[in-house]
């Protein structure tokens, strides 16, 4: 039965990740008329909901020019915590917490004419713990609103940025959070009258709470699961991920303990058929917290966004790591078919392969000398003897006279 329900909800959430890749409207000139509002047209709720709705040609761009505005210009505030939310305040100070923010979108979508609600219950973001209700979820509220003769669900809030543990707030708009399809809206968000989750029939607490936790940029990048579909996962001293993903989208992982982030070699994830696999290894018995972040193709420096999060068990440890990683390594669609362990023994031969789509060269440099690795329909092989110190793959790629690091081992 456990099976049968984890199986579900991969199947519901990969389905979930293809529907978020259906292009939406183009809301480009609607963001840009809210963004560009005077402050003259936000002194009161009806001045600043007639700018916004102008230039609306239905209910839909309204709905949206208020989401952007809302999003761009109130700046979450833990302070108000307490505060009672009254929407002409909220416009006056713009700072606000999650309440301020729907009561201010209920008051703007009233005053431009459409049905909006202000919807109560849980979420699965992180908070303060003033913000925490009993059932271990952030206490949250968010909208409904009617689009032509139907409600679809805001969140202006999440829409602005994030919270992170101790709640301080991250601005970071991002579209996701407007008329977000119901069956993607119910990953994090728990209303406490279920008709507000607009699913038929709803989901039942026990099951939200099973759902493993994805943020924006999961769905933003076309991720899919391929492997565990729930939020706790019960290990032995390793594990393997897989997801699906986009050629254009890269992945990478980390592990944290007792919000401690381990940084020494503990996962890996590198491409594979159709997205990528994220390799962990625990050093020891206990409860970690593993995260994949993603980000689409760009400069080495692009920042990734967290994607999906899970909650891990491991019964046992071991003292093995995996190799360094350098950015190129994944920019280049690189594999690494051995060896995984990220300490090698001096002395002894190592037999290492590797594919480097591309490269014209691959070397393994061990104290300033290179050792060649031979090719094979793209794929680099070859027997070394490392000497003690450190052992760096590296690759040189057409049009380049310097080689890219790829991935580094220590020798002992």
């Amino acid at each position: 039965m456990v099976r049968m329900i984890a199986l579900l909800l991969l199947i519901v959430l990969t389905a979930c990740a293809a529907a978020a890749s259906t292009p939406s409207r183009d809301f480009a000139a609607i963001d840009a008329h809210a963004r560009s509002a005077p402050e003259s047209a936000a002194r009161s709720i009806d001045s600043l909901a007639n700018y916004l709705t102008t230039s609306s040609r239905d209910d839909r761009e309204k709905a949206r020019a208020i989401f952007c505005w809302i999003a761009h210009n109130i700046t979450y505030d833990i302070s108000l915590l307490a505060a009672k939310p009254d929407p002409q305040t909220t416009l006056d100070r713009r700072r606000a917490v999650c309440a301020g923010y729907a009561v201010l979108f209920r008051a703007l979508a009233q005053a431009a004419g459409l049905k909006a609600e202000i919807i109560r219950g849980g979420s699965k973001a992180p908070g303060p713990a003033a913000a925490i209700g009993p059932d271990g979820l952030l206490n949250h509220d968010w909208n409904a609103v009617e689009i032509e003769g139907a409600w679809g669900l805001v969140d202006c809030t999440w829409g602005a940025g994030r919270l992170d543990e101790r709640g301080r707030f991250s601005k970071r708009y991002t579209d996701h959070y407007f008329l977000t399809p119901p069956d993607l809206f119910a990953y994090d968000h728990l209303p406490h009258d279920p008709r507000w989750q607009l699913l038929d029939p709803p989901l039942s607490k026990e099951t939200y709470l099973r759902r493993v936790k994805v943020q924006p940029a999961f769905f933003e990048c076309g991720l899919r699961l391929l492997t565990h579909g729930e939020a706790d996962i019960d290990a032995g001293s390793s594990l393997s991920v897989r997801l699906g993903a986009p050629p254009e989208v890269l992945v990478v992982a980390a592990l944290s303990q007792n919000g401690a982030d381990l940084t020494d070699g503990y996962t890996f994830a590198q491409r594979a058929e159709g997205g990528f696999i994220i390799d962990v290894v625990f050093p020891s018995a206990g409860d970690y917290t593993l995260v994949a972040f993603a980000r689409e193709r760009g400069p080495l420096r692009a920042e990734y966004d967290s994607a999906v999060e899970y909650s891990i068990h491991a019964r046992s440890g071991t003292d093995r790591v995996f190799p360094r990683m350098y950015a190129s390594f994944q920019e280049r669609d690189c594999h690494l078919d051995a060896p995984f362990d990220g300490i090698l023994p001096a002395g002894r031969p190592v037999e290492f392969r590797a594919r480097v789509p591309g490269a014209e060269d691959v070397v393994v440099g061990i104290n300033g000398l290179a050792r060649h690795l031979p090719a094979r329909d793209g794929v680099f092989s070859g027997s070394v003897v490392p000497e003690q110190g450190q052992a760096t793959l590296f690759a040189r790629f057409p049009g380049r006279t310097k080689y890219e690091g790829l991935l580094q081992y220590r020798v002992r």
